[in-house]
């Protein structure tokens, strides 16, 4: 504030309109705001991480994008107790999908907005690389705990989020439907719930097939498997 009465003080002095000195001040902070608004991107690292998944995957909606980062932050709804129930539909998916689905390569990629947790194909389960009860254990594993705090953690999302979308405006290409499922997810959002689907185009184009597991219990149980296969 002291500063802002300063420079009106100097810029009136030599000649400058009131009228003149506010705008100049406007723009200013409007320059400020927006510079502040860049600089969080990079400090955060979310404009070189929308950069890399939109880059990996050009043919995802906005709320493909949203499901990258949500997944990342909420992971698992809750520790799981049916293991049994898990295995099924496991099995379940594997055995009802296309074929279609599996005639592509392996993958397992890390969701990098809070660096929590990896999505882990099950193509991985169909060749036997990791036993269907192994990937139930680590599923039990990933869930996060009854007593967490679900208001808390949805008021930090909606702020993350937030950021994440100011943040997009510059990454190419530009998430498909960001208008439409951008109003959508904000109606999600203010309605008390997270949750989207992957869109049409996404389940079509990339075929995937997957469970999302705790980065650690990746490392520990899954990701030996996974290098000991490249081994052989």
């Amino acid at each position: 504030m002291y500063f802002c009465i300063f420079v009106y003080e100097r810029l009136t002095s030599i000649g400058m309109s009131s009228k003149g000195v506010l705008f100049f001040l406007s723009l200013s902070m409007l320059f400020h705001f927006s510079h502040a608004q860049e600089t969080d991107c990079v400090i955060t690292g979310i404009y070189g991480k929308m950069q890399d998944y939109m880059t990996v995957f050009p043919q995802s909606q906005l709320r493909d994008v949203y499901k990258f980062c949500f997944q990342d932050f909420f992971g698992l709804e809750h520790i799981m107790s049916d293991s049994a129930g898990a295995a099924r539909y496991i099995e379940y998916e594997l055995s009802h999908s296309d074929t279609n689905d599996w005639d592509r390569p392996l993958f397992y990629y890390p969701l990098t907005i809070v660096n929590n947790y990896v999505r882990v194909d099950l193509n991985y389960v169909r060749k036997g690389i990791i036993p269907i009860g192994l990937m139930v254990t680590a599923m039990l594993q990933s869930g996060r705990p009854h007593d967490v705090d679900e208001k808390t953690m949805l008021d930090q999302w909606k702020s993350l989020w937030q950021l994440i979308v100011q943040c997009l405006d510059d990454v190419e290409p530009r998430p498909l439907n960001f208008e439409d499922d951008s109003l959508m997810i904000d109606q999600q959002l203010s309605s008390g719930q997270y949750a989207v689907h992957h869109s049409r185009l996404f389940n079509e184009t990339y075929r995937q097939h997957y469970r999302i597991i705790r980065r650690d219990v990746f490392d520990r149980l899954l990701l030996p498997l996974i290098v000991s296969s490249f081994q052989k």
